[in-house]
């Protein structure tokens, strides 16, 4: 039995690898496209931030509280240039219309010159140049708010260099450029890994079933001394193979990429120099994805089994490809927390364990769960390609 499925195995991989189309998309693709897509988004990416940086933002200045000392300070700011609105209505008008990135209210009910001003700041928080806008007005606010105070002292006759601060706040990120290298990776890794997977299993597996029973060569296998339960653990083998070969090209592509554009995806932070992903974790990845390949595999052998031709496979296809790229789309988000028995949930489990795994905070239960879940699922799901394959009426369904 073993030697009729290596035959059937080495015949389909070798027609797999005569097809330029599957070739390309298993290994060039993922080795060329992937380093370059980074490459890209890299270049881009530092382009635009430094091209923000660059750029000398417009304010909108709605002033209700005419106070000279303040006027003055903002004359001579050189962060961003400020733009005399009569009133908020019109100013809002003005900045919807794209004439400012900040309009920024001034008000003032009491105090005296330079203080008890009521100040409110409004923009959009989703665009990038209103940020960073925002950022220089609140830097001169405090700015401001330090000249005004040290006036107030010289006038007393104290110096505001003696006075000791009520509060100081000191920030220190303990995140090192590896870490945040591994943090960038971990969102994108288990999603085009298994991405990779998936499309490399749906363009082969609906050619050796539904399109050779669409070409009407499958009756060839059928005749032949192959029992249809070694047709289809040949079938699947040989999808199996295609997928993890691509996805472990496609984890490779991307580690490439990272290593030489992550940088470019957050400017100044070095992540190019500091990523690193050992090889215990590029193994544990690989246990992960074995189970999941499985699963993926054993689900087009059905597709395609019960499809009549190659084009109804990829119709039925399409609902499995958009669940999976949804929940990897959650996944690379970071939106959901993953923990305990949600591990149990199949193919779900995988990606959120890939990251664990790329983090180096892999907790032994969820790897545990993980494999159990997916090795029952995949072994249940080949036993149904195996009962489905023999059934005459789906197998020739018209």
């Amino acid at each position: 039995m073993g030697r009729n499925i290596r035959l059937l195995f080495g015949k389909e991989i070798i027609g797999a690898l005569r097809d330029r189309r599957t070739l390309f998309l298993t290994v060039f693709f993922p080795l060329i496209f992937y380093p370059l897509i980074l490459g890209v988004i890299s270049h881009f990416s530092s382009t635009q931030q430094t091209q923000l940086e660059a750029t000398t933002p417009a304010v909108l200045v709605v002033d209700h509280a005419k106070d000279s000392t303040f006027l003055d300070e903002l004359g001579k700011t050189s962060a961003f240039d400020p733009i005399f609105e009569s009133d908020k209505s019109q100013g809002l008008a003005d900045l919807k219309g794209g004439l400012g990135q900040v309009l920024m209210t001034v008000e003032k009910s009491s105090g005296g010159p330079g203080l008890g001003l009521d100040i409110t700041l409004s923009y959009d928080q989703t665009d990038q140049l209103a940020v960073i806008a925002a950022s220089r007005v609140r830097d001169f606010l405090q700015t401001y708010l330090k000249s005004v105070l040290q006036g107030k002292l010289d006038a007393l006759g104290l110096s505001y260099n003696d006075l000791t601060p009520p509060l100081q706040i000191s920030v220190e990120n303990t995140a090192s450029s590896s870490s945040l290298g591994r943090l960038i990776l971990s969102r994108l890794l288990p999603y085009f890994v298994v991405l990779a997977i998936l499309t490399g299993a749906m363009g082969l597996g609906a050619e050796i079933t539904a399109g050779e029973k669409e070409r009407g060569t499958i009756a060839t296998l059928l005749v032949s001394q192959l029992s249809r339960t070694q047709i289809v653990l040949g079938k699947f083998l040989t999808v199996l193979a295609i997928s993890l070969v691509s996805s472990l090209l496609s984890a490779v592509g991307l580690l490439i990429g990272i290593r030489f554009f992550g940088g470019g995806l957050v400017p100044g932070t070095g992540v190019e120099s500091g990523f690193s992903l050992s090889l215990p974790a590029f193994g544990w990845i690989l246990v992960v994805l074995v189970p999941l390949a499985v699963i993926i595999a054993a689900l087009v052998i059905i597709v395609g089994s019960y499809a009549r031709t190659q084009k109804e496979a990829s119709t039925y296809l399409l609902p499995i490809y958009m669940v999976i790229v949804l929940v990897g789309l959650v996944s690379m988000t970071g939106g959901m927390s993953f923990q305990g028995l949600r591990f149990l949930i199949p193919i779900a489990n995988a990606l959120y364990a890939l990251q664990e795994i790329i983090l180096s905070g892999l907790h032994v239960s969820h790897l545990l769960y993980t494999l159990a879940a997916n090795v029952v699922c995949g072994g249940l799901l080949i036993a149904a390609s195996i009962r489905l394959f023999k059934r005459e009426a789906v197998l020739f369904r018209s």
